[in-house]
């Protein structure tokens, strides 16, 4: 008897291990990371530059970005919600519905995006709460008014990426991407440190005093400006152009608004219940004193690592279900979607076999405190768990997004947040004095719940049903 090693044959992951249309998932994923990651970078950029400039504008950005962040995640998903829309769009072939709710999806942009910049010119109400510093206080707001100028165009580009992304078209957002955060930098380096100039003819050209963190936030503002721009600016590319003819204003349609608030409220709520969330789980972390605080920060450094990816996947994963659910094609949907499942699933384990196996030594790479130190072992290993439940519950949020199926994801979000995280967190580190430890342990099994709950939906199959149209 002779064996067939035919490399025909051969399957490496044989039955349900294989991962059948990885390719074509990855293909939409991996643009959507980077595209995402270039919101991340803009911050962390602004973050690294002022860490020259004192620790007083370096704190006032950071506190800064998490305060104007957490306002958006109130309206960024309603944003977002243009994709859902989109997707379904698409997959029943229907060009003139993608190119209609692109339009109201700006619409609802452009609405969320102004009460957000009213909210930030007015922040300077909120920032005594903040118990900050006098002038930490002063520059925070001065960077959240000026951040909060593009706030209009931050809002728009998500609804252009869903434009783009319903369509499976994620090469563009990327692009943009890029260049807005090539013209971050540059406006950083001169805005912040200012720039003596060039003299031409006798004249000096550019020259501009140092602004600091002021410089930091117009930077920024004028890099998502230009990032939306170049978003508009391919969508009316003359093959788009010809195709959806958004160069044609669709007036507001209350219904269609109406029908996207409806769907697109709840994904909002459950953002804005999540990042709150870990808000508050910070600030009970931060009760206990400054090193477990700067423990649990490097933690959440370590699970960003899984963040991205995910991010990338629960996109593809919502666009491939809106798409064939608009084909009237649920069960291929589902398929797909259990595809996307196993890729998660295998990058998030073999994420947290290399955290463990390295966690006597990741922490190292973020700090040379001994007392850190000491925690990070512990730490590392929850941290590992606990990217693997927050991944399953990012991917069922993306798949049930893709159907509409989002109230039923805001109410478990919800349920287990406000009604177990944040009591449960308060118990351990307040009312009972625990340490970092005991408050990650805590978030581990509050996202294991959300995960396996909102797997369940998605198991259940009942998001097949849902009509976002009607």
């Amino acid at each position: 008897m002779t064996l067939n090693t035919s490399k025909r044959h051969w399957n490496p992951l044989p039955g349900k291990l294989t991962v059948h249309h990885g390719r074509e998932i990855m293909a939409l994923a991996t643009p959507t990371i980077l595209a995402m990651l270039s919101q991340t970078l803009m911050w962390t950029v602004d973050t690294a530059m002022l860490g020259r400039v004192n620790s007083v504008s370096l704190a006032a950005a950071g506190l800064g970005g998490m305060l104007t962040w957490a306002s958006y995640s109130l309206f960024n998903n309603l944003s977002r919600i243009t994709g859902t829309f989109v997707s379904q769009s698409h997959g029943r072939g229907d060009d003139e519905g993608v190119a209609h709710y692109a339009w109201q999806g700006l619409y609802i942009a452009v609405a969320s995006g102004l009460v957000l910049q009213v909210f930030g010119y007015y922040s300077y109400v909120v920032m005594p709460w903040t118990h900050n510093p006098p002038d930490v206080q002063a520059l925070t707001y001065t960077y959240i008014k000026w951040r909060s100028m593009s706030a209009v165009f931050t809002q728009a580009g998500f609804a252009l990426m869903g434009f783009y992304q319903g369509r499976r078209d994620v090469m563009v957002p990327m692009y943009a991407g890029v260049i807005g955060n090539l013209v971050n930098f540059v406006l950083d380096v001169w805005l912040i440190f200012g720039w003596a100039g060039v003299t031409v003819g006798g004249h000096t050209w550019f020259a501009m005093a140092p602004m600091g963190i002021k410089g930091a936030a117009i930077a920024t503002s004028i890099g998502v400006f230009v990032n939306t721009v170049a978003l508009a600016w391919w969508a009316l590319a003359p093959g788009l152009r010809q195709r959806y003819s958004l160069h044609r204003v669709r007036p507001p349609q209350l219904t269609a608004i109406r029908r996207m608030i409806r769907v697109g409220l709840p994904s909002a709520w459950e953002g804005f219940i999540d990042v709150e969330g870990f808000l508050m789980f910070t600030i009970f972390v931060g009760t206990t004193g400054a090193v477990p605080l700067a423990a649990s920060q490097i933690t959440i450094q370590l699970i960003s690592f899984s963040f991205m990816p995910m991010w990338g996947l629960t996109t593809a994963a919502g666009v491939l279900t809106g798409n064939w659910i608009g084909r009237g094609e649920p069960l291929t949907a589902a398929r797909y979607s259990r595809q996307t499942y196993k890729l998660g699933l295998y990058y998030s384990v073999l994420l947290a076999l290399v955290i463990i196996l390295l966690r006597h030594h990741i922490f190292g790479i973020f700090t040379h405190d001994p007392a850190v130190l000491a925690l990070g072992a512990g730490l590392a290993v929850t941290a590992a768990i606990f990217q693997i439940f927050d991944g399953l519950r990012m991917l069922s949020s993306g798949v049930l997004t893709g159907a509409g199926d989002t109230r039923y994801t805001m109410l478990v979000t919800l349920a287990l947040m406000w009604g177990m995280f944040i009591p449960l967190t308060w118990f351990l580190i307040v009312q009972r004095g625990g340490d970092v430890q005991a408050a990650w342990v805590g978030a581990t099994v509050c996202y294991l719940l959300q995960g396996l709950a909102l797997y369940r939906r998605f198991a259940s199959g009942r998001w097949h049903k849902i009509d976002i149209f009607r």
